[in-house]
């Protein structure tokens, strides 16, 4: 019987002028892992992965800038936001819509600059020794990287880190048994860290690090508003990322699975039979994500039909109601008709104040049905055209919607003023242009109280986007007492 190995492509692509080199294999059709490698490696630290899972898994890992294959113009300059310029333009060029992500070491401020950039494409992360909490560094850690550009003496100081002996430490430090860790990864890494250049790049790259440090707040905060599926794996005998780090993820995403194997910083060299069926898993499990049992209350609505439509089209199972089945401001009523469900879409409209009584009520009702996730399809009145201005207060605002815009503004009120166990988000669409049409997959979301916006300043959105991105916070968990809005890419 044939072994099922893939068979592993190596090709190049051209992103602003860098020709990035990669590596792939797998089915087109199947979930894709982006692999992101760490310093001072690059792709082909996971060939033990492409191996073990590039039969069943589409498997993508590039090269930075300034690492392995990949050759950038001399004029190109290297920081961490410039790395993730180019990978930002690599997942465009090879036309990546939906990806788990894998990050390691250098991978982690590379690819957490990518997810905040564009959350829409991460479909859950794993994390591999890979820190973005200050209780991760160790002293040495803090040490290495208090050195800046354009201080005295700072790029010398780092001239060390590029030698055999660090890199070959990097890779035996820590690990249980040295035999296990097969001295090609390290000798290739010199190898490449040897080119002409290479040694200028990674001296920037070095004294860059502290931006990475700094933006760990704006990245806990997208962690903990996206709450994406997370898998941490990690060396715990790791000389700079301390295993402090990996635990901490779970005080952003509490549903982290974390493990702690008995390794260095290069997890995978040694212990990649325990891993690789970790991530197998794992990307089973995004593939197939928990269906589950959702309630619309006005489903019968433009909003509301759109958002059962995606869900009922993911194989969740959507139980549409009406006035009819309850009446949206009775808790008691609303408390009977909830129960047994996962989550509640409310997309109302009426008079009486209908939409803020009817947030009350479901705010009562949802901890006595036992359900624990709340969307609130509210208005984009209520979003802010300058700080602390909403739409809904000008001058000029259409007075035949300013009756219901106020009362979707006072439900937003309500929802960030309850003292509630419910995971509420309220979901504002653009304030003007929410246009009747299809799903594209090419949007943004984001917990803000402005618009967003595309490359031409316009604030624009399908009704079949707006759904999916509803249904994305639903499946994600998502934006827990936020309130969010969308808009189009293009």
């Amino acid at each position: 019987m044939p072994l099922p190995l893939p068979r592993v492509e190596h090709r190049f692509v051209d992103v602003d002028g860098v020709r990035v080199f990669y590596r792939a294999a797998g089915p087109e059709t199947a979930p894709v892992l982006l692999l992101l490698h760490g310093f001072p490696s690059a792709s082909h630290q996971f060939r033990r992965l492409f191996d073990a899972l590039g039969s069943r898994f589409r498997l993508i890992a590039p090269d930075y800038p300034g690492f392995g294959h990949t050759e950038a113009p001399a004029s190109f300059r290297y920081s961490f936001d410039a790395l993730a310029d180019v990978l930002e333009g690599f997942v465009g060029a090879l036309g990546l819509e939906r990806f788990a992500l894998y990050a390691f070491d250098f991978g982690g401020p590379v690819g957490f600059r990518l997810a905040a950039r564009r959350p829409e494409l991460v479909t859950g992360l794993v994390v591999q020794n890979a820190n973005a909490y200050a209780e991760g560094l160790s002293e040495l850690a803090v040490e290495t990287i208090a050195h800046r550009t354009g201080e005295p003496g700072a790029a010398e100081a780092v001239q060390p880190l590029f030698t055999l002996e660090v890199t070959r430490g990097q890779y035996e430090g820590g690990a249980a048994d040295p035999a296990l860790v097969p001295p090609d990864g390290w000798t290739l890494d010199q190898h490449f860290l040897d080119l002409p250049g290479r040694r200028e790049a990674q001296t920037a790259l070095a004294l860059d690090y502290h931006a990475n440090v700094e933006l760990y707040p704006v990245w806990q905060r997208w962690l903990r508003e996206h709450r994406p599926p997370l898998l941490v794996l990690w060396g715990r005998n790791d000389p700079f990322f301390l295993p402090a780090g990996a635990e901490a993820y779970r005080r952003d995403v509490p549903g982290a699975e974390v493990h702690l194997f008995d390794t260095g910083h290069f997890a995978l060299e040694e212990c990649a039979p325990e891993i690789a069926p970790l991530i197998a898993d794992f990307l089973d499990r995004l593939a197939e994500p928990r269906p589950l049992r959702i309630a619309v209350l006005g489903a019968s609505g433009q909003l509301g039909g759109e958002v059962a439509r995606e869900a009922e089209h993911r194989g969740h199972t959507v139980t549409p109601l009406g006035r009819a089945d309850a009446d949206a401001a009775d808790e008691a009523a609303l408390a009977a008709v909830l129960a047994g469900h996962d989550a509640v879409v409310a997309a109302l409209k009426g008079p009486d104040h209908l939409v803020p009584r009817a947030a009350g009520a479901l705010l009562a009702a949802l901890p006595k049905a036992g359900v624990p996730r709340l969307l609130f399809v509210g208005g984009g009145g209520s979003l802010e055209h300058a700080p602390g201005e909403r739409f809904v207060d000008s001058p000029g605002f259409p007075a035949q919607y300013l009756e219901t815009a106020r009362d979707q503004s006072a439900a937003l009120d309500l929802l960030r003023a309850a003292d509630t166990p419910v995971e509420w988000t309220y979901f504002s669409p653009p304030p003007v242009h929410l246009v009747p049409g299809a799903r594209t997959g090419r949007y943004r979301v984001a917990a803000t109280d402005a618009p967003l916006t595309n490359a031409e300043g316009v604030s624009r959105l399908t009704t079949g986007d707006f759904a999916s991105a509803a249904v994305d916070a639903l499946e994600r968990g998502s934006f827990p007492r936020a309130r969010i809005t969308a808009a189009a890419l293009d």
